[in-house]
């Protein structure tokens, strides 16, 4: 068995040498050309982005950067589209959740200047806070504190998000709910926590969150194109966020008021600005060594101070991600590389973190993740499968109809008088037919009503006929 081993360990050791040599002859062949690595990189990562656009998978702006160099800033999509206005490097994105980052290092800033500890109890910033004197700034940040979060709140969820809440009223929807845990015990991902943060962050500096972050963050930096809540100045190209965003099919979306988004979701910015925050927090403008130590360290399950942080191939990687009504957006930074990909979409149906993903195995020469028409067939049981049998149309009082039908243990479906073709499971509820997507959508009995087809970036659905 030994002997077995060590023959297979130094095939395995001449496999990786071969590939070595392979990688670098072509490097040396691109770089005789003329052709920088730099440039390879921006021609592979345009061609991703390109086709996700022509599929309707991605409508947004990106950047990436490596080593202080840009290799790509670029728009793909409309950042208007009834009036055709291409996205581009400087159209203005809500950021979502990437916004925890600049709570977290304003936060760190203010412990830095000696005018809180992350130690400090919740109650010496908000005397009577339930809990408050065992939850510290420390648990919020790290989301520890073992505060519900707000988004679950059933009263929240039936208010019109379009219109402002006090921080009073926002706070009330989870101050009085019961702890999940102990604070320090476990990890739970709550925006509460970072709603409290931009509470300690106006008692501390005497302003409010929006303006402490001009003062400390967005003047000195000179980030001119972002800010707290839509930018004023009617100069910036502000996009239109869409829930759904197809060739033949757009739903706008609903802009939910920075009063309810606050200190974890409220700020609008670019591409370009966001790569300012990148080299401010690189080159230790902003911050010091000691205070983004602690920001990227991880004391629980992947979460540090307002960054998530893990490794990968080998390096550290901190990242955020952001989802809100019309807009989604991925930064992944790798501090010892100095890379950094932000991707920000003004569509949620924008696959942000799965094109991030690839753009990093681009840059890290790893392998692109598998194509949807790639995607592992699952096993289903007859039974299963004829649960999707039926016949469905686009309106009732259409005469085409789309029939899906069990044959011989596998299905097909038929749209019109189209040739048949057989569709196969990969996910629940979710099926291939080459790159075709097809999702059948259950009600709240269970039961199948409709199927939506993506192809090609558009999107058709057709409702079940009883």
């Amino acid at each position: 068995m030994k002997g077995q081993l060590s023959i297979f360990h130094d095939s395995i050791c001449s496999l990786i040498n071969a590939m070595r040599r392979t990688i670098l002859i072509l490097i040396l062949h691109l770089l005789l050309k003329g052709v920088t690595i730099g440039q390879v990189e921006a021609v592979s990562i345009d061609s991703l982005l390109a086709k996700s656009a022509d599929n309707a998978e991605f409508c947004g702006s990106v950047l990436v950067a490596k080593g202080g160099k840009l290799i790509i800033s670029k728009g793909y999509g409309y950042s208007h589209e009834e009036q055709k206005i291409p996205n581009d490097e400087n159209t203005v994105f809500n950021i979502a959740s990437v916004t925890k980052t600049f709570t977290a290092a304003l936060i760190l800033k203010l412990q830095e200047q000696g005018k809180l500890s992350l130690s400090d109890v919740v109650s010496k910033y908000y005397p009577g806070y339930p809990n408050g004197d065992k939850i510290t700034i420390h648990h919020l940040l790290n989301q520890t504190a073992g505060i519900p979060d707000y988004l679950q709140d059933k009263k929240f969820q039936a208010i019109d998000q379009s219109k402002p809440q006090t921080l009073e009223e926002m706070i009330a929807f989870f101050k009085d709910k019961p702890l999940e845990f102990e604070p320090g015990r476990a990890f739970s991902y709550s925006n509460s926590n970072y709603t409290l943060l931009g509470y300690i962050i106006e008692k501390v500096t005497g302003l409010s969150y929006g303006a402490a972050l001009d003062a400390y963050i967005f003047k000195p930096l000179h980030m001119k194109h972002t800010s707290y809540g839509p930018p004023q100045n009617n100069n910036l190209k502000i996009a239109t966020g869409y829930m759904m965003y197809y060739k033949n099919f757009k739903r706008p979306a609903i802009v939910v008021h920075p009063s309810i988004s606050y200190a974890t979701g409220a700020i609008y910015s670019t591409v370009k600005d966001l790569y300012t925050w990148h080299r401010a927090l690189q080159t230790n403008r902003f911050l010091s060594a000691r205070s983004l130590a602690a920001a990227y360290k991880k004391d629980n399950p992947r979460y540090g101070y307002g960054w998530f942080s893990d490794s990968l191939y080998g390096r550290l990687r901190v990242s955020h991600d952001g989802n809100i009504p019309g807009y989604k957006s991925n930064i992944n930074r790798f501090p010892e590389d100095d890379v950094c990909v932000i991707a920000l979409s003004n569509a949620n149906n924008s696959g942000v973190g799965g094109i991030v993903r690839n753009i990093v195995n681009i840059l890290y020469q790893q392998p692109l993740a598998r194509s949807f028409a790639n995607t592992p067939v699952l096993q289903l049981t007859d039974a299963i499968k004829k649960e999707y049998t039926g016949i469905y149309k686009f309106r009732k009082e259409d005469s085409m109809q789309v029939a899906v039908y069990l044959k011989d243990s596998s299905l097909f479906m038929t749209l019109g008088n189209q040739p048949t073709f057989e569709i196969l499971p990969v996910f629940k509820d979710v099926f291939k037919a080459g790159e075709t997507r097809i999702e059948f959508y259950r009600n709240r009995e269970q039961r199948i009503t409709q199927i939506w087809m993506y192809s090609k970036g558009e999107l058709a659905q057709v409702t079940k006929m009883e």
